[in-house]
């Protein structure tokens, strides 16, 4: 799958049309999150546009297709979350991806603050008066990052931008380069004709000097598909969301109302991802044991105060 794209930079114009919902304000924005659901394929682009940094030169572009479920795993009126279940077509193999949990008026943000540490920030209920959060979570369903917006719906078009958020080095980059260690991003997501689109206007930054190496625009767009077989991840799902559940649950209570959370990047050599991979294909566990086990391996990966105090 390759379509002809022109990139649409944060805070750009609108480009996209669709039947507008109707009903009121609130309806529209519901709608335009639940429409996020459903089969695709998916395109990936990300384009280092400027460098900012003396001496920094600019990167080759990443491209990639891929097939993907998003699956509504929770629909309540001020509350939706959508799981995004990647196959890989080549292998016909199936990988646990992205989370994005929506809450309308939330005065909580969980914002990551570098070192692999994300703090509590409360909001007024005048920031955020009709607004969404869209918490965005790993593979593993530890966080990413947190932000808010209005959804707008305008000329036929529903788009929501959420603030300036900062987020660690994703995972594309993290195997291939260690001289950034940050972003600094601002994401929108539209509905199109046919899907869904997620833009970002990202900065790529050393932490520790504070040192901008370049910017990047990102383009992800989501075209449904009737063309790609699913089966294998309809299956997936089926076996082991309840596992899944179970793993969100521990994060949500690990979290709770603890000013701040700080991971381990790796434990014996191995990110924290892999381990909670490995669990809900496990023989002879039970449901409980696999849970059970999954919340052993992430408290393991959780710094307490003392342990975040000394040198790793």
């Amino acid at each position: 799958m390759k379509k002809s794209i022109c990139l649409l930079f944060a805070g750009g114009a609108m480009t996209a049309a669709f039947a507008e919902p109707s009903g009121s304000k609130f309806e529209k924005d519901r709608e335009a999150i639940l429409a996020m659901a459903g089969r695709f394929e998916v395109q990936f682009e990300f384009y280092e546009t400027v460098a900012l940094s003396p001496g920094y030169e600019l990167k080759k572009p990443y491209e990639e297709d891929a097939a993907e479920v998003v699956f509504v795993v929770k629909d309540s009126p001020e509350h939706i979350v959508l799981q995004h279940v990647l196959l890989v077509e080549s292998h016909n193999r199936v990988v646990k991806h992205w989370k994005q949990e929506w809450r309308y008026q939330d005065r909580v943000l969980l914002e990551y603050v570098g070192d692999n540490t994300w703090s509590r920030r409360e909001l007024t209920a005048k920031e955020t008066r009709g607004t969404w959060t869209q918490m965005v979570y790993q593979v593993d369903d530890s966080p990413r990052y947190e932000s808010f917006g209005a959804w707008v719906h305008e000329g036929g078009v529903s788009s929501w931008e959420g603030n300036r958020t900062q987020r660690p080095r994703p995972r594309r980059e993290i195997t291939k380069r260690d001289d950034y260690d940050t972003f600094i991003a601002v994401n929108r997501h539209t509905i199109t004709p046919t899907g869904w689109a997620h833009e970002q206007d990202n900065y790529k930054q050393v932490s520790e000097s504070g040192v901008v190496l370049c910017r990047e625009a990102g383009l992800n767009q989501y075209f449904r598909t009737e063309e790609v077989d699913f089966a294998v991840v309809d299956e997936y799902w089926t076996a082991h969301s309840a596992y899944w559940a179970g793993v969100s649950r521990c994060w949500e209570s690990r979290i709770g109302d603890t000013p701040s959370l700080r991971l381990r990047a790796e434990r014996d050599g191995k990110p924290l991802y892999k381990g909670l991979f490995e669990t809900p294909t496990t023989e002879g566990l039970s449901l409980d044991e696999k849970v059970a086990k999954a919340e052993s391996i992430i408290d393991s990966y959780i710094l307490r105060d003392a342990q975040a105090a000394a040198p790793q």
